[in-house]
């Protein structure tokens, strides 16, 4: 193993240049490799956040609304909040909760009878500033104080022309079916990064109660636990509750889209890493390939003198590990240095984003998640594309006969 490893060494110190390109090849595999994935980590865990602070880490709806939830039935809401609230706060683990009403409303300026759809959000004040952070993205007016004010997303107040100052009439539904027309003034716009959320409007929770005709009550409990994975098994907690038993309790990791979506991300994550190993290790091959082409007599005399065809094999293979070695190390480091970057400072995809008609929230500044494991998996991609590539071309090494590769070097 010493003599096949100096043999190795020397063979890449001889063909510096053609080295020094696969060591490239891999570096430049490695960095794409290091920095996509934490450019996936980063879209993936900024919708997950996203979408975990809109819908709450656990939801406690009524059954029937869940079944019909893309129709907002109001009418199947929880009537009395309270008593769920404080049965909940009992329960390990639920850093915070809050009912919340969704209401489907048209949205009018002065006497005109509106054509722009939204969804209203009723909830308490300070789920809005703990949770939403709405009082961090205000671009202009302030946060709400009163139940006759109102904060509208931008896209919504671009599309229904409205600024602040301006009275807006929102015309919703009871619980009844009746219609149920309230007014507020509009005190500030708010940017929360995705076209979703910024055709909501947010209001008071007894404003919004008020418009549904539920005083007591809302539509969902959301929850929320010390942190994001802990869901399921706060959700778990919280249905041996009787005060829950005939309510439908769900961590949002077990609520469509997110459910599927969780399920595409290893898959995704696996397609996208086997495309660069092998886009590498075409390279390697290649490489590999023209030096076992030109070192053909070499071959021919090693084989003479005893070396078999494994021996031969691990020779090319060990060629390519080494080579692999530095060109891993410097793309870790490479892509690593760009992934911090990315994380750091972000990229934004232009203010398009927010115009896609996505239920995914999805923002328009993306930021990379450096993860220390993510340069592991790097340097372990980067010895199989060097063995991948090597692979083939060492097995051809085999196939050359002694007497032939010493004919055709002379």
């Amino acid at each position: 193993m010493p003599v096949l490893f100096s043999m190795a060494v020397r063979n890449t110190m001889r063909s510096w240049r053609r080295s020094l390109l696969t060591a490239a090849a891999i570096t430049i595999g490695t960095a794409l490799l290091n920095v996509g994935m934490a450019w996936q980590d980063g879209i993936l865990e900024g919708a997950l956040d996203s979408a975990s602070a809109m819908a709450g880490h656990v939801r406690v709806v009524k059954p029937r609304y869940a079944d019909k939830e893309t129709l907002f039935p109001i009418s199947e809401n929880l009537p009395n909040t309270e008593p769920l609230l404080k049965a909940i706060r009992t329960v390990d683990g639920v850093r915070g909760v809050w009912p919340r009403l969704q209401l489907p409303a048209t949205v009018s300026v002065g006497g005109e009878i509106g054509d722009v759809f939204s969804l209203l959000q009723g909830a308490p004040l300070d789920y809005y500033r703990d949770i939403l952070h709405l009082d961090q993205h205000i671009l202009a007016g302030r946060f709400l104080e009163k139940d006759n004010e109102a904060m509208l997303g931008t896209a919504l107040a671009e599309e229904a022309k409205l600024k602040v100052g301006d009275e807006v009439v929102f015309i919703g539904q009871t619980q009844d079916g009746s219609l149920s027309p309230i007014k507020a003034e509009v005190v500030g716009l708010v940017d929360m990064g995705s076209r979703p959320q910024n055709m909501l409007a947010y209001l008071t929770l007894e404003k919004a109660r008020y418009m549904a005709d539920i005083p007591e009550g809302s539509t969902e409990i959301i929850i929320f636990a010390d942190q994001r994975d802990d869901a399921a098994e706060i959700a778990a907690r919280l249905r041996s509750l009787p005060e829950l038993k005939e309510l439908e309790v769900k961590a949002w990791s077990e609520r469509k889209p997110w459910s599927e979506m969780i399920r595409l991300i290893r898959p995704i994550t696996a397609i996208f890493a086997m495309v660069i190993v092998l886009l590498t290790g075409l390279v390697v091959f290649n490489t590999m390939l023209m030096s076992v082409l030109e070192r053909t007599g070499e071959i021919g005399v090693l084989r003479a003198l005893g070396m078999n065809r494994l021996q031969t094999i691990r020779l090319f293979v060990t060629e390519a590990i080494g080579i692999a070695l530095v060109g891993g190390l410097a793309g870790a480091l490479l892509g690593g240095t760009g992934a911090i970057l990315l994380e750091i400072y972000g990229l934004n995809l232009g203010e398009g984003v927010n115009r896609l008609p996505a239920t995914i929230p999805i923002n328009a500044t993306v930021h990379g998640r450096f993860d220390i494991a993510n340069l592991f998996y790097g340097m372990l991609l980067a010895f199989v594309m060097a063995i991948v590539g090597s692979l083939i071309p060492a097995i051809r090494a085999t196939a050359v006969e002694p007497i032939e590769a010493i004919r055709q070097r002379r």
